[in-house]
């Protein structure tokens, strides 16, 4: 009878990690092309989003010497560094996918 148990567990086990096994090709498998299109955009995003966040920070400047007085600095500082920040969960992203 504890033989008999033994074997069920066995097989429960086993047939588990072959299902776990599948489910971790599957996700890696589902990951991959997201992570090429990632990687392959990731110089443009890069450029775009730090050439905006440097755009900003400058005009932000000039106008706060130069321009009307009701320019509003401090929503154009949070805007380039929101630009700026975007950067963190992208490279993130690709971390997280790459290492899978």
């Amino acid at each position: 009878m504890l033989i008999s148990t033994r074997r069920v567990r066995e097989t429960v086990m086993t047939g588990d990690v072959a299902a776990v096994t599948i489910a971790r090709w599957l996700w890696r498998a589902a990951c991959l092309p997201a992570l090429m299109l990632l990687v392959i955009l990731e110089p443009l995003v890069t450029f775009v989003l730090a050439a905006l966040a440097l755009l900003g920070l400058l005009t932000t400047i000039f106008f706060y010497f130069v321009g009307p007085p009701g320019f509003p600095v401090w929503t154009m500082l949070a805007l380039s560094l929101g630009f700026a920040i975007a950067l963190v969960p992208y490279h993130a992203l690709i971390r997280l996918l790459s290492s899978i």
